[in-house]
Order: C-alpha cells, then sequence, then structure tokens
C-alpha cells in the first residue's frame, strides 16, 4: 500500500471513529435519561402508595362510624410500617373540623389520646379550625404540632379547601412545618386526604401527612441501596426550591415532571458517578488514531478494543434493564400489598354488623394473609408448597389438631394463589375448629386430601360432625365466592350429609404441576 493510499485509509478510519465515537455518546446519553426516568417514576410510585395509605387509613374510620381510639390507629400503622410503605413520611395524623366557637369535642379527643395538659392553638380570625387530635408516632417533633389548627394558615387552608371541595388527596405548596425544632431546618409539605360520613356529608376532617423533603429523599433513593442520584426539588406552581443538589452534579441534572397529589414538581436528578476519561467515545477515537499511523498488527489490536467496548456496552444495558425490572416489581408488590388489605377491609365491612364482629373478621383475615405471606417469603420468589401453606395455617389457629390428616402430591402454588387459598384455609380452619370436627366433639376429625391434573383439586372432608353452623357456612360461601370463583376463577362444592361435611375446591393452576 503506498503513502498516498495509507493516508486515505487512516483519513477514513479517523474520520468513521470520529462518527462511532458521537453514536456510542449519543446512545449512552439516551441510556442514561431512561435509567433516571426510571429514578424519578420510583420517586412519584412512593407518594401514590403512602396517598393509599391515608385513603385506606379514611375508609378504616369511616367503617367504624368514626369512633376510632388511638390503639386501633396504631394497630394500623404496625400493619402498613411492617412493609416500609410509610417510610420517608414523618407521621400521619387526624385533624377534625369545628366552628371556631366550638372546640370541645376535638380538645376532648386530643386529651383523651395524648393528656389533659394539650390546648388547640393558635388563636384565628376564621370560622372553622381543623386542629390535630392525632399524629403518630408521638416523637419529640410530632408532640410539638399536636393541637395546631392547621386552617390557621393560608397554605395549609389552601390545601385542606381544594381536598375537601373534590373529595380527593391534595398536597400543600411548600411550608415550615411545626416539627422543625431542631437547627437542622428543612423544607417541608402535607399531603390531606378528606374524611367524610356517608360520602356525601360533611366534611367530618382530614387524615394526613407531614413531610420533610429531604428526609423523604433520603428514604426513597438511598434504601434499602444507595441509587447513587443527585437530586434538585422545585414546586413548579410556585417555582419554590424545596431541595436543592451538589454543586457539582447542577449542570448534569436530568429535569422530570412528577406529580405529588393534585401539584406538579420538576425534580432533576444526575448519577453521583463521575465519567471516565477513558469513555467509549475517546477510546474509539484513539484506537482509530493507532490504526491509522500503525501496522496491520494494530489494526487487530483496535477490533480487539472495539469488541471490549461493544461488550462494556452490552454489560451497562444489561445492569440497567435489572434496575428497570427491581423497580417494577417493587412498585407491583406495593399495589398489590394495599389492594388486597383494602378488599379484606371492604368484604369484611360488608359482611359483619357491628364494630367488633368487624375488628375480628379482618384480624382473621390479615392473619391468614400473614401466614401465606410467611409461607411465600421462605421461598422467596418462586410461590409456596400447598402442604407448607396448610401446615402454616395450622400452626397459626392452635386447637386440636391430632385428629387432623394431610394426603397429596407436591404441588407449587404462585403468590397469588397462596395468597388466596391462605385466606380460604384459614376459614375453613376456623370454622372446623368453632363448630366442626376440630371442635370438642371426641370423634371429629379432619381430611385434607388435593390432586394434580389439567385442574388443583382440594377435598376438604370433616368426619363426626352432627351440626351444621349455617351462619358460619353463609359467611364461608360468600368468601369462597370472592376468593376462588373471582379471583381464582374456580369453582367450590359442598356437601352435608349424615355425620360428615365435604368441600371441594378445584382451579386452573397458573403454572403448570408436578405430581409424586
Amino acid at each position: 500500500m503506498g503513502t498516498w493510499a495509507r493516508l486515505a485509509a487512516g483519513a477514513a478510519i479517523i474520520a468513521g471513529s470520529m462518527i462511532l465515537a458521537g453514536g456510542l455518546e449519543y446512545v449512552g446519553q439516551l441510556k442514561t435519561r431512561a435509567d433516571l426516568r426510571a429514578v424519578a417514576d420510583r420517586i412519584e410510585q412512593r407518594i401514590v402508595s403512602q396517598t393509599q395509605v391515608l385513603a385506606s387509613l379514611r375508609a378504616l374510620l369511616v367503617a367504624d362510624n368514626l369512633q376510632y381510639d388511638l390503639a386501633q390507629v396504631r394497630q394500623y400503622l404496625a400493619l402498613v410500617s411492617g412493609d416500609g410503605l410509610v417510610s420517608g413520611m414523618q407521621g400521619i395524623g387526624i385533624a377534625v373540623r369545628q366552628e371556631s366557637a366550638k372546640t370541645e369535642y376535638a380538645l376532648g379527643r386530643l386529651r383523651e389520646f395524648y393528656g389533659a395538659s394539650q390546648r388547640i392553638w393558635p388563636e384565628t380570625d376564621q370560622p372553622e379550625r381543623y386542629p390535630i387530635v392525632l399524629l403518630e408516632p408521638p416523637d419529640p417533633r410530632n408532640r410539638a404540632a399536636f393541637g395546631y389548627d392547621m386552617y390557621s394558615e393560608p397554605v395549609r387552608r389552601d390545601a385542606i379547601d381544594r381536598a375537601v371541595r373534590s373529595g380527593k388527596s391534595a398536597a400543600t405548596a411548600p411550608v415550615k412545618l411545626m416539627q422543625e425544632i431542631t437547627p437542622d431546618k428543612q423544607v417541608g409539605f402535607l399531603i390531606y386526604t378528606p374524611v367524610r360520613l356517608g360520602g356525601e356529608g360533611k366534611a367530618y376532617g382530614v387524615v394526613y401527612a407531614p413531610y420533610r423533603v429531604g428526609d423523604f429523599m433520603r428514604e426513597v433513593l438511598s434504601k434499602p441501596t444507595d441509587l447513587g442520584v443527585a437530586v434538585r426539588v422545585t414546586d413548579k406552581a410556585t417555582g419554590t426550591l424545596m431541595l436543592d443538589a451538589d454543586p457539582h452534579f447542577r449542570a448534569a441534572l436530568e429535569s422530570f415532571p412528577i406529580h405529588v397529589a393534585d401539584r406538579e414538581w420538576e425534580v432533576g436528578l444526575a448519577f453521583r458517578e463521575r465519567p471516565s476519561p477513558w469513555r467509549g467515545s475517546l477510546a474509539v477515537i484513539a484506537a482509530g488514531l493507532l490504526v491509522a499511523y500503525l501496522t496491520h498488527r494494530l489494526l487487530l489490536q483496535k477490533e480487539r478494543r472495539m469488541e471490549a467496548e461493544r461488550s462494556a456496552l452490552h454489560e451497562r444495558e444489561k445492569a440497567a434493564e435489572l434496575r428497570a425490572l427491581l423497580l417494577d416489581e417493587s412498585r407491583h408488590r406495593l399495589k398489590n400489598v394495599i389492594a388486597r388489605m383494602s378488599a379484606i377491609a371492604r368484604m369484611s365491612a360488608r359482611q359483619t354488623g357491628s364494630k367488633e364482629e368487624f375488628e375480628a373478621a379482618l384480624q382473621r383475615q390479615l392473619i391468614a394473609l400473614a401466614a401465606a405471606q410467611s409461607v411465600l417469603d421462605t421461598g422467596k420468589t418462586n410461590g409456596a408448597s400447598l402442604r407448607d401453606l396448610i401446615l402454616a395455617e395450622l400452626s397459626s389457629i392452635g386447637g386440636r389438631q391430632d385428629h387432623v390428616t394431610l394426603e397429596g402430591p407436591h404441588a407449587r402454588l404462585t403468590e397469588n394463589e397462596a395468597q388466596a387459598v391462605g385466606l380460604v384455609i384459614h376459614e375453613l380452619l376456623t370454622n372446623a375448629l368453632k363448630y366442626g370436627a376440630l371442635s370438642l366433639n371426641p370423634s371429629g376429625s379432619l381430611h385434607i386430601r388435593w390432586t394434580c391434573a389439567d385442574r388443583l383439586t382440594v377435598e376438604w372432608l370433616e368426619e363426626g360432625v352432627f351440626t351444621f353452623n349455617e351462619e358460619a357456612a353463609g359467611f364461608g360461601t360468600k368468601l369462597l365466592d370472592t376468593v376462588i370463583v373471582r379471583q381464582l376463577r374456580g369453582e367450590y362444592r359442598r356437601e352435608v350429609g349424615s355425620g360428615l361435611f365435604r368441600q371441594t375446591i378445584a382451579w386452573k393452576p397458573a403454572s403448570p404441576q408436578a405430581s409424586g
């Protein structure tokens, strides 16, 4: 090859290398923005999930005809705290609507919950008040807000009015929280969900959550693992800077809009990892220069360098896809938990006639759900064994179990099937313990058999049963109709004979079953 030919080849290689470098740089920028978009979605989804927590608390208060006490609210918060649903909140509270001249009810509830020294403050020129009568947890920050009339402050009053008018959750503009009692000050905001009795009646008050923006972002972006992201938050309507990023990363921030109840934020995000001086584009250019001036031996080295770059790009893509998958799975699990708890509460409220019956029914179903979840946690993401699920439910109810036999092949349930079947098995076991083969009747026995073919069939046979409780059967039938027929699209049969009670449940499993 002549000198001019080598120069032409070298020039072509250099030009091609620069074009390829530019393409790689562009692809890298697109990938980075997609990864940051997934982080913005994670922030927004946390707010959505926590707004659903407030809606669930509202449903609990309304179902109880607003006759709640501190123990009930703490029991509910203990349930949602176990799955990390309230991580990032400063607290969860209740404020009741009162005429300004008539605050006896609010003051009575506040002192009932937190002691006779509590008061309602400050003075106001408004015709109404919304004083805080309950705020958990009662840490020093939250205690500073006990009795505070949020309607006396314009920013909070505007959000409360929007929530009451719309019947939906509303968020405040940036505010200073009453909880800011230390030198470490942060911008705050609050989300309000209105509470009405009977749906169309006059507002009873609001359930709400206060937030410190810095603490909230630290929880979302650093736990359970640090995503390595710098963040800047601006309230779009007011232009107020709520949280600023490290100056070193401001130029690299990518902006995304997210919704907080009925408000919109502008969130700037950037990865904190500094770019390497030997990025893909520079490596390709360097390889091109080497190829232009060196021998065929250096051409081979260039090819190896390009292959290494392609491999590195592929690994980055796989890592980003895994991160997006984990974020999607986290959102899916949170939605499922909220939806299932809400469904259990609604079903229990419809099937009971008093507060005590509602509490008992709700507690039974949550225990069954927890038992199924414990078995699922043991199996990680691979579902649960039907036998293990039944044994877990037997252990949870206590009572007489020496006349219980289990017979059936290995059967693996998906997470959805395990939670549904766990609710049913718990209800059947409870009824057998109260009225059937596991009660005080010494001759009673329970046989649970299952088979696996195209359908998974579970036969429940109680022998030595001489009475049959129609009331318990009625509730159980409704539960089975809701869970088996509607959720699993299966079928349920019941036979009552002389001295025996047989129930059969069958459905097409979501995954193939191995028998033997």
